[in-house]
C-alpha cells in the first residue's frame, strides 16, 4: 500500500514536472506578447484593465455589503467569473511586465527567438532526487513521455546556448535568462492560461444569460453606480474577451481542457444546491425546482451546449488567428 502510494506520488510529481518544464505551450512569448500590440503598450494595457476590474469587483462588494447581502455575494456566478477576469488580468499583467523588464528595457538589442522562447531545462532525474527527495525505481510505473524539446532547450542548468551566427553572444543575455526557470514562473504561467480559457469561454455566457433573461425582469438600473458595475461585469466581460482573443493574447486554445470548463460549471451548480441547503436561497431563479421543475435539469444541459458552442467557436477563431496573423504581420 505504502509502496504504490509512493509510486502515486511520485509519478504525480514527474507528470507535474513535464507539464511545467517540458510542455511547448508553457513558453513566455505566448502569454507576454501580442500579434499586434507593442510588449510594453501590453504590459500598460494590462496594467490598467487589472486595476480597473479590480475597483469593479471591490465597488460591487461594498455595495452587497451595505445592502446586507455580503453573504450570498461570493455565490453569483457572474462574481466568480468576474474574479477570474481580475486574476488573470492580475497574472497577465506581471508575466508581462516581467517579461518587458528582463527581456526589454535590460536588453537593448534583439534577441534571437531560440534563445528566449523556451526555459532552460533541469535534468528529470535531477528533479526527482532533489524536489521530490525519491531515489529512481526502475520498477515503478513508466512516468509519462516527455514532449520532444523545442528548438532552443538545453540539456542542463550548466550549458548555455549557441548564439546562431549575426547575433548577439550569450554575454549580452540579462542573467535572468542564464538560470534555469523557476516552478513557480511556469507555474503563474499555466494558471494564466487556464483562468484566459475560462475567462473568455464564460463571458459570452454571462452577457447572454444576464441581457436575454435576468434583466428584463430585474427592472433596470437604479442608480449610477449600479450602471457602472453592471455594465461592468455584464457587457465589458466580454468586450475584454473579444479584445482579449482578437488583439492581446497569443494564448494557445486546446480541446482537451474542455474537460476543465465542464468541471468548474459543475462545481458551481454544487455551490448552488450548498446555497439552498444551508440559506434556502435560489442564486439564480431557474434552478429552483420548485417552479421550473423538471425544466431546470433542460436549463443546465441547455447552458452546457452554449458554452460548447462557444468553446468551438474560440477554438476555431484561435487557430484561425495563429495561422493569419504571423503571416500579415510579416508581410
Amino acid at each position: 500500500m505504502l509502496a504504490a502510494l509512493r509510486r502515486t506520488i511520485e509519478w504525480t510529481g514527474q507528470y507535474a514536472y513535464c507539464f511545467l518544464h517540458h510542455n511547448p505551450n508553457l513558453r513566455d512569448e505566448l502569454f507576454t506578447t501580442s500579434y499586434v500590440v507593442p510588449q510594453p503598450l501590453l504590459a500598460a494595457i494590462r496594467v490598467v484593465v487589472f486595476v480597473y476590474c479590480l475597483s469593479v469587483l471591490v465597488a460591487n462588494l461594498v455595495v452587497n455589503i451595505m445592502h446586507e447581502a455580503g453573504w450570498s455575494w461570493p455565490a453569483y456566478f457572474t462574481t466568480l467569473t468576474y474574479l477570474g477576469i481580475t486574476m488573470y488580468y492580475g497574472f497577465a499583467a506581471f508575466n508581462t511586465c516581467q517579461y518587458t523588464l528582463v527581456y526589454g528595457l535590460r536588453n537593448r538589442r534583439r534577441i534571437h527567438t531560440s534563445m528566449v522562447s523556451h526555459p532552460i531545462q533541469i535534468p528529470l532525474e535531477q528533479f526527482r532526487q532533489r524536489t521530490l527527495g525519491l531515489g529512481i525505481d526502475h520498477s515503478s510505473a513508466s512516468p509519462p513521455e516527455l514532449t520532444p524539446e523545442p528548438k532552443g532547450y538545453v540539456a542542463n542548468a550548466t550549458s548555455q546556448p549557441q548564439s546562431p551566427a549575426g547575433w548577439p553572444d550569450n554575454a549580452s543575455i540579462p542573467a535572468t535568462l542564464a538560470q534555469p526557470s523557476s516552478t513557480l514562473h511556469q507555474l503563474a504561467l499555466a494558471t494564466q492560461w487556464l483562468l484566459y480559457e475560462t475567462f473568455t469561454c464564460y463571458a459570452p455566457l454571462v452577457s447572454l444569460i444576464y441581457w436575454g433573461f435576468l434583466y428584463p425582469s430585474s427592472g433596470g438600473f437604479y442608480e449610477r453606480i449600479d450602471t457602472w458595475m453592471g455594465t461592468s461585469m455584464h457587457a465589458t466581460n466580454t468586450a475584454l474577451m473579444l479584445l482579449e482573443v482578437l488583439l492581446f493574447s497569443r494564448c494557445p486554445y486546446r480541446w482537451t481542457h474542455f474537460t476543465v470548463v465542464i468541471s468548474v460549471l459543475a462545481s458551481y451548480l454544487v455551490l448552488v444546491y450548498f446555497m439552498v441547503g444551508v440559506y434556502d436561497f435560489y442564486v439564480y431563479p431557474f434552478f429552483d425546482a420548485r417552479f421550473f421543475g423538471g425544466y431546470v435539469a433542460i436549463i443546465c444541459l441547455l447552458v452546457a451546449d452554449i458554452v460548447g458552442l462557444v468553446w468551438v467557436v474560440l477554438l476555431m477563431v484561435h487557430r484561425w488567428r495563429d495561422t493569419k496573423y504571423p503571416k500579415w504581420t510579416q508581410e
